[in-house]
């Protein structure tokens, strides 16, 4: 698993998921994470897009 993303940080659109209590965030467009609406933690996995393992274009930035 790669680094938790803290909330604040630049993201790429895709499908991250909260470390503490499992929300997933749908992010559409590159901007700030916020942190979690559902428990206001601030980790985030990613799940797809970004830097995750299941990306399917790694060497896009």
């Amino acid at each position: 698993m790669a680094d938790p993303v803290p909330a604040g940080s630049d993201a790429s659109a895709g499908t991250y998921k909260c470390n503490q209590c499992g929300y997933r965030l749908q992010v559409t467009s590159t901007k700030n994470l916020p942190p979690c609406p559902s428990c206001s933690n601030g980790y985030y996995e990613t799940l797809s897009g970004g830097d995750s393992k299941h990306d399917p274009y790694p060497d896009r930035h």
